[in-house]
C-alpha cells in the first residue's frame, strides 16, 4: 500500500472540480492540488454532449475544459481512471481501488451525480443508452448511422435536447413522458404546454401520462412497452429519468440528504471537508436545494475553493441559472421556485420571444423563463436578487423598462 503526501484533494474533475482547482491557484495557494476522477478523458464540458457534440459540430478537443498544458502550468495534478473506494475523515485519507492511500489537509467533494437506471423487463437489451459521459455520447453517435427510429424516455432537458438533435439528423423521434406535460413540475402547465407544442411542431411524437414497463427485442431493442399497452417501435432508446447525487460518505459520517448538506460557505458537517456542484445540497432562501446545472457548478466550485483557503469567508448567494437549446429556441431560466403564486407573461408566445415570470404571494419575482430573449437576462437576474414587490401590469408590458416595474412605496402608503 503506497501513501501520497498531504495536499488539497479534489474528488471529481468535472466543471465544479476544475474551476475550484483553478481558483485555488488564482487565489494564491502554492501547495499541492490533486484532482482525481474515475473518467478516462481529460475534463470536458457536458452540455454539448446532447447538442453540438451529438450533431458532430464540436470535437472532443473543443469541449475540453482545460488542456494538459494548462493544468501543468497551474501545477494541478490530474489523476484519471482512479476509483475512490473509501474516505476516512478522522485519518484524513482517501483510499483508491488500487489500495493507494492519499492524505489530505482539506478535501473537496465535487463528485457530481449518477443517472437513474430503469429496472424493467428487457433493460439489458442492446441499443438502450444513457447519456452522461463522453463515452456514452460516443457510443450513441456511432450507432446513429444505422438508426432511423429513436425512442426517448423522459421529456426533461436532456430528453428534449436529444429530441431536437435527432430531428436535425433526420431521425424519427418518439418521446415518452409520465407527466401530463413536459417540464411542468419546474415551469408550470402553461410553459409545459408551450414546449409540448414546440416538439410536436417539429414532428416529434410525444406520448404523455404513460411510462415504460419493459423493452422488447431478441438481442437488440425493437420496441418500448408502455403501461397503457403501447408498443413504440425503435432501433435505439435513450433514457433520461433523472439523477442521483454521488456520495462517497454515509450519513453516519456527515450529513447527507439527496447530496452532501453544506452551509453557505460550502462546508460539510465534518471539519476540512467541503462539497460543491451537483453532489451538494446548499442553502438558498431558507431551504436546502440541489442544482444540477453548469452555471451553478462553476460558481459554487469557485466560491467554495476561496473559502477553503480561510480568511474572510464568502457566502454563496448566486442566483441559480440554466439554459437549454431546443430547435430554434434558446431557453434561459433564472431563480428557483416550486410554489409560485402567480405568473406573468411579458411578450407574445406566438412570436417565440417572451419572458415568463414566477411571482410569490407578495408579488416578488422568484424565477423567470426567457425564451429567445437573452437581452432581458441581466435585468431579470437583478429583479430576482432585489426581492422587491413588482406591479404585474407593468411587468407584463414589453414597453416598460424592467428597472421601473417595482411597487413604489411612499412613506406608509403603497401605490402602483
Amino acid at each position: 500500500m503506497t501513501t501520497t503526501a498531504k495536499s488539497i484533494v479534489i474528488i471529481g474533475a468535472g466543471v465544479a472540480g476544475i474551476h475550484a482547482a483553478e481558483t485555488l491557484r488564482n487565489e494564491g495557494f502554492t501547495g499541492r492540488i490533486l484532482l482525481i476522477d474515475r473518467d478516462t478523458h481529460l475534463p470536458y464540458d457536458r452540455p454539448p454532449l446532447s447538442k453540438e457534440y451529438m450533431l458532430g459540430e464540436l470535437t472532443e478537443m473543443e469541449i475540453s475544459l482545460r488542456s494538459d498544458e494548462r493544468l501543468r502550468d497551474l501545477r494541478i495534478e490530474l489523476r484519471l481512471n482512479i476509483e475512490i473506494v473509501s474516505i476516512d475523515p478522522k485519518k484524513q485519507i482517501v483510499i483508491t481501488a488500487d489500495d493507494e492511500v492519499i492524505e489530505w489537509e482539506k478535501l473537496l467533494l465535487t463528485t457530481g451525480s449518477t443517472l437513474r437506471h430503469l429496472q424493467v423487463k428487457g433493460s439489458d437489451l442492446e441499443g438502450i443508452h444513457y447519456l452522461k459521459t463522453l463515452n456514452d455520447a460516443n457510443t450513441i453517435r456511432e450507432k446513429l448511422t444505422d438508426i432511423q427510429q429513436v425512442a426517448i424516455v423522459g421529456a426533461g432537458f436532456i430528453g428534449a435536447e436529444l429530441a431536437s438533435s435527432f430531428k436535425k439528423l433526420g431521425k424519427e423521434v418518439t418521446v415518452l413522458e409520465r407527466a401530463p406535460l413536459p417540464l411542468a413540475r419546474i415551469l408550470g402547465d402553461e410553459m409545459g404546454g408551450y414546449l409540448l407544442q414546440l416538439h410536436q411542431s417539429q414532428g416529434v411524437d410525444i406520448i404523455t401520462e404513460d411510462s415504460v414497463v419493459g423493452f422488447e427485442g431478441t438481442t437488440q431493442v425493437e420496441k418500448v412497452l408502455t403501461e397503457k399497452g403501447g408498443a413504440i417501435p425503435c432501433q435505439a432508446v435513450i433514457v433520461g429519468v433523472g439523477v442521483i447525487p454521488n456520495t462517497l460518505l454515509s450519513n453516519k459520517e456527515l450529513q447527507v440528504d439527496r447530496g452532501y448538506v453544506v452551509n453557505e460557505f460550502g462546508e460539510t458537517s465534518l471539519p476540512n471537508v467541503y462539497a460543491a456542484g451537483d453532489c451538494a445540497m446548499w442553502p438558498y432562501r431558507g431551504e436546502n436545494i440541489h442544482i444540477e446545472h453548469w452555471d451553478h457548478a462553476v460558481n459554487h466550485g469557485k466560491c467554495v475553493a476561496k473559502n477553503m483557503l480561510g480568511g474572510d469567508l464568502t457566502s454563496y448567494t448566486t442566483i441559480p441559472y440554466f439554459w437549454s437549446d431546443q430547435y430554434n429556441h434558446r431557453l434561459q431560466y433564472f431563480g428557483h421556485t416550486k410554489d409560485w403564486q402567480t405568473t406573468v407573461l411579458r411578450g407574445d408566445m406566438g412570436d417565440k420571444q417572451f419572458t415568463y415570470f414566477y411571482l410569490n404571494e407578495s408579488s416578488v419575482v422568484e424565477a423567470a423563463l426567457l425564451v429567445n430573449q437573452p437581452k432581458n437576462a441581466l435585468a431579470v437576474r437583478r429583479l430576482i436578487k432585489e426581492q422587491q414587490a413588482v406591479d404585474p401590469d407593468l411587468l407584463s408590458n414589453p414597453e416598460m423598462n424592467l428597472k421601473k416595474v417595482h411597487v413604489q412605496v411612499n412613506e406608509d402608503k403603497v401605490s402602483f
